[in-house]
């Protein structure tokens, strides 16, 4: 009796170990990482294309454009919470700076031989985005993904003149809509990895970056 209450015993601890067993192998076959950090850099972003590539402007009866133009490009740390293997959403945050030199170089009321400096204008970005991916595929390490970020930027803007003969308009703070578009975005590692992308918007068309899977 005992012997067979032994063997019972025995068999229902083995019988609970493979089912254990199994639900571990279930489990690590369903496995995929819940979340990423990253960290990235881009350039040349929407703000730095536009003011390069419409750099003239008019105002008060004459006309002008920027020249000298610096930008840091586009910093960023983000959080990613993967829904499914293939599907995540996210959030993150965004810094960038840009500064150009305006100059008269016509006016109706005088004659303008040379460029006149009249004032330094910079711009500091701060953006936040709510995002999007999708894994096109995946193959060992490597991925690729495309993106969607929607979300706001504010933009601190600050003049300092030099001519005071001139009209310039006050510094203008505002609040704005912020997007970037990621068409393909390619990342190598299984925890730590590092990434490319190309895409349109805030973050730059072309980012490179680190981001740690968890």
């Amino acid at each position: 009796m005992k012997r067979q209450t032994v063997i019972s015993i025995a068999f229902l601890l083995l019988l609970c170990t493979s089912v254990s067993a199994q639900t571990g192998r279930v489990r690590d076959a369903d496995y995929f990482p819940r979340s990423e950090i990253y960290l990235q850099y881009g350039t040349p972003s929407v703000v730095e294309l536009t003011t390069i590539l419409n750099s003239e402007y008019r105002s008060e009866g004459y006309d002008g454009d920027s020249r000298n133009h610096k930008f840091s490009g586009i910093a960023a740390v983000g959080y990613s919470f993967f829904l499914h293997p293939r599907v995540s959403v996210g959030l993150d945050f965004g810094y960038g700076y840009g500064s150009a030199d305006m100059y008269i170089t016509d006016s109706d009321m005088m004659p303008v031989d040379e460029p006149i400096f009249v004032c330094r204008s910079t711009v500091q970005s701060y953006v936040t985005h709510l995002s999007a991916t999708y894994v096109y595929w995946q193959y060992g390490p490597m991925e690729c993904s495309g993106s969607l970020y929607l979300g706001v930027s504010w933009q601190d803007e600050s003049i300092v003149r030099g001519n005071e003969d001139f009209f310039i308009p006050e510094a203008n703070d505002r609040l704005r809509f912020s997007f970037h578009i990621t068409a393909v975005k390619f990342r190598y590692g299984e925890t730590v990895g590092g990434f490319a992308e190309l895409g349109f918007g805030y973050r730059g068309l072309v980012n490179v970056g680190l981001s740690i899977k968890i």
